[in-house]
Order: structure tokens, then sequence, then C-alpha cells
């Protein structure tokens, strides 16, 4: 079933019937908006789940019973003969995690390609120009080594990109040691925090209100995580510069 493939005219057909049947929800539909406006229409549950304000795992439950009333529709079989329901959703894979957050290997999901074109089709998305995918070094004029980044962008509220790639770009120039406090988290923890460490963008991204270019090296910087709330105790945030100095005056 994971391999089986449906055409946009099927999935529209199936989400037609569900909102004929009043099964189309809100909460359905903010799931599938927010997979949608993510980088490579890519989530992990943890995320999915926080987003929805949900505890626990429930974007597992909830984004599998959704595939499941998809499915139903488009083999018109009955829901206890279906073993999954995200396959009918998504194509998924584990991989290691590229989240500060939820890190460890992780499993991704991708909406399927015509669910996506179903979705706009139907008005329930917006086109793809709307909401550009940003993780893909294919920025036309932009340079490789320069990523979009801060792009806002209306999911249910407003949410702001933070490209992964550029992540991974800062830390490939300025490695993994903390740029305030010249921590190495893996000599602290060990083994498992090795690779591990925050990036924090130098310009807010609540101060950008439209695409602009970020440079990985001048302007992101890695710091270790207590730097990183530290940095945000005020609005703006502190500059990294400041934080050295009060680190330097507590311990003279």
């Amino acid at each position: 079933m994971r391999d089986r493939e449906f055409t946009m005219q099927q999935y529209k057909e199936a989400i037609t019937i569900l909102q004929h049947q009043g099964k189309w929800t809100a909460v359905r539909q903010k799931m599938l908006t927010f997979q949608y406006n993510c980088t490579e229409r890519t989530i992990i549950e943890p995320e999915l789940t926080r987003f929805m304000g949900w505890a626990g795992h429930k974007g597992n439950s909830d984004y599998g019973r959704l595939g499941k009333l998809i499915g139903v529709r488009l083999l018109d079989e009955n829901a206890a003969f279906l073993a999954e329901g995200w396959p009918f959703l998504s194509s998924g894979e584990w991989r290691e995690s590229d989240y500060e957050f939820w890190p460890g290997r992780r499993f991704y999901w991708t909406m399927r390609p015509a669910l996506a074109q179903a979705l706009e089709e139907l008005g329930l998305v917006g086109p793809p120009a709307e909401v550009p995918d940003i993780i893909e070094p294919e920025f036309g004029e932009v340079p490789p080594e320069h990523y979009p980044e801060g792009a806002t962008r209306q999911v249910t509220v407003n949410a702001y990109e933070r490209n992964r790639s550029a992540r991974s770009a800062c830390i490939r120039h300025h490695g993994t040691l903390c740029t305030v406090c010249d921590s190495d988290l893996t000599e602290f923890y060990g083994p498992v925090a090795e690779g591990f460490i925050h990036v924090h963008h130098l310009k807010p991204l609540s101060e950008i209100g439209e695409r602009y270019t970020v440079n990985p090296e001048t302007d992101l910087a890695p710091v270790c995580p207590n730097c990183h709330a530290m940095l945000h105790r005020r609005t703006p945030p502190y500059t990294i510069e400041e934080l050295r100095a009060m680190i330097q005056e507590a311990h003279p």
C-alpha cells in the first residue's frame, strides 16, 4: 500500500465526498494546510502535534485517521481492512532529524504530490507560487551559498520560514562551538551531543516582512541552547557581543 500511487482526480473525488459527508473538518484541513506550507511539504509527528496544540503523540493518531478516511474513498474499502492511514497522505522514511528540538532518528512524512495538487485544485490551499520551496539550493539568480530566509506566510497563524539548508551551511562554516561562550557540548555531554548546536539568526525573523537573502556565514551564528535562550531574554534579542560582555562581567 505504501508504494501505490493515486491521481489528483482520485484525491479530489475522495476529498469532495468527505466534504459532502461533513467529515472534512477544520482540524483536518488545518493539518494538511500546515504540511502543505512546510518546507518540501515534509513534517515529523512532534512538529505537527505541537503546531496543532496537542499533547503526547496525537499527531500520529489523527493524521493516520485522516489518511484512512481518504483511503476508504480511494479504494472503496472498509477502514478496518486498512492497516495504516498515513501512506494515503504521504510517502515516508526514517532518517536522522535535522530539527533542533527533536534530535535522533525520526519518521518524515512528505505529502504526495497528487494530494497537494488536489488541495490546490479544490481551493483548499494556495497555489505553489504563494509558498515557495526554499530548501533546495535552486534559487534562480540567488548564489548557491545564499539562502532565502524569513518569508512570512499565512498558514492558520502567521509563521516564519526557517531554512534547514542555511542552518547546515552555517554549521559547516562556523563549526559547533558556541559563538558566545565557546562551549563544546560534546566535551560536556559526550558522544550524544556530537554535532548538536543551535543556530541564532542575527537579524530577528520577527522583524522581517518579506523574503530576503541570508548569508549563513555572516547572518547566522552557532550558539549553545543556554546562550540561545539568554540572547532571547529580551526583545529585540541581545547581541552576541552584549552577552559575551555579561559573561565576562559575571566571571571576571
